[in-house]
């Protein structure tokens, strides 16, 4: 199996992606490539088996409903503050998180933070792939393409998340509690290197990870209640808690 990881930005500078390769009980983890315009991320989105992104798949139906209501009508319908800012797998991931591992964390809202501009990007992207497919991808992971986030999944996995985003020597912790947890992680030339001086090439092997935890079912799905709103939404796939060692254990696609 295939997996990639899609470490999306606003900007090419800051997008990165990575492949692992998953065979054997080893995954190889090439070495991951930064500064990527949408042809090129198109390329792979079209032959990865899975694909873990990080970036909202979708905008709060509070917020996009509101700014309808706006537009078409010039009345504003005062929605409640939170829904407005947060999608209902952004409220999931939360609260998921503060049961699991007792910690708040709360996704950027894809309405209100500039992360808005990624998601913009990643609807762009996926309206690209679908005139290549004629298919567009399902927002809530259910064929392949998946929703992800590295913090919430660094936390359920149990590894240092702190100061990774900044710091070389955060990264390196991070890095060698991820092999400890993981020694079948096999790094190509390069690659490690790549992800202790890049935090977005790292959160990209970190992407490519979780794709791989969807791929095997060991992601949170959307409940059948919320699965119609998440694929308007989008739903952000949570691993396992403990369940990095699993990675290895199936090679079906």
């Amino acid at each position: 199996m295939l997996t990639v990881g899609i470490d999306l930005s606003a900007s090419e500078r800051n997008t990165a992606l990575a492949e692992v390769e998953w065979c054997e009980g080893r995954a190889r983890v090439g070495e991951p490539s930064l500064g990527l315009a949408d042809p090129e991320l198109l390329e792979l989105l079209t032959y990865a088996e899975w694909t873990g992104i990080d970036a909202p798949f979708g905008w709060p139906e509070s917020m996009v409903a509101a700014l309808h209501s706006y537009s078409l009508e010039g009345s504003w319908p005062a929605p409640e503050k939170r829904a407005f800012r947060y999608r209902r797998a952004d409220l999931w991931v939360h609260d998921r998180v503060l049961s699991e591992v007792e910690e708040h964390l709360w996704p950027l809202s894809p309405s209100t933070d500039r992360i808005s501009l990624a998601a913009w990007r990643l609807a762009g992207l996926r309206e690209a792939a679908a005139s290549r497919s004629h298919v567009r991808f399902d927002r809530a992971g259910g064929d392949g393409v998946v929703e992800v986030y590295p913090a919430a999944a660094l936390l359920l996995w149990g590894l240092p998340r702190a100061g990774y985003k900044a710091e070389a020597e955060a990264r390196e912790e991070l890095l060698a509690s991820l092999e400890a947890a993981a020694p079948w992680l096999v790094w190509e030339p390069g690659a490690r290197e790549a992800c202790l001086e890049s935090d977005d090439a790292l959160d990209a092997v970190l992407c490519a990870l979780i794709a791989r935890a969807a791929a095997l079912g060991l992601t949170e799905r959307p409940p059948a209640a919320e699965r119609e709103l998440a694929r308007v939404e989008g739903w952000i796939h949570l691993p396992h808690k403990g369940g990095l060692g699993e990675l290895v254990g199936d090679d079906r696609a």
